[in-house]
């Protein structure tokens, strides 16, 4: 696939824009946040424009901006206190996008339209699940989000 000079409209983690539309086709609403990061005011961007250009990175983006976590380094402090032990947020979220990076074969920083990145989702969808579940949270569930997602944007047209 080639990849698209043209400056970016954003800068997201993939998983993020995973997350949005998994939320999208739940019907999640997207408020303000305690946490104060900007995923409110990025989803409604991420969702309105497929030809949007994203830049795909390996660490904060702009959904992380405003985030009480983010340091001055640009890495985030918190934490799942879901899990026991509870393991670094950037350690995990790293981890996860480098294995999505490796599933897409993209390499970090590449700029692509929503709409494109969405496509290479939706070929990896069912499957896609196993990797991007978040811990304590339902496989099955993600992937009709996932799907009912793409449906809503027009990307998956059948099942």
């Amino acid at each position: 696939m080639k990849v698209n000079e043209k400056l970016a409209d954003l800068k997201l983690r993939p998983h993020h824009i995973i997350d949005i539309i998994t939320g999208y086709g739940n019907n999640v609403q997207y408020q303000p946040h305690p946490f104060g990061h900007a995923r409110h005011l990025v989803a409604p961007k991420l969702l309105s424009d497929l030809n949007l250009k994203v830049k795909l990175v390996l660490g904060a983006d702009d959904i992380c901006t405003g985030c009480r976590n983010l340091l001055p380094n640009g890495k985030c402090s918190d934490v799942l206190a879901q899990l026991t032990p509870s393991p670094s947020k950037q350690a995990y979220n790293d981890v996860l996008d480098s294995r999505l990076f490796d599933h897409f074969t993209l390499a970090p920083d590449c700029t692509l339209s929503t709409g494109e990145y969405l496509e290479i989702v939706n070929k990896h969808t069912p499957g896609l699940e196993r990797i991007c579940t978040h811990p304590k949270e339902d496989p099955e569930e993600r992937l009709t989000g996932l799907i009912n997602g793409l449906k809503k944007l027009g990307i998956r047209r059948c099942i």
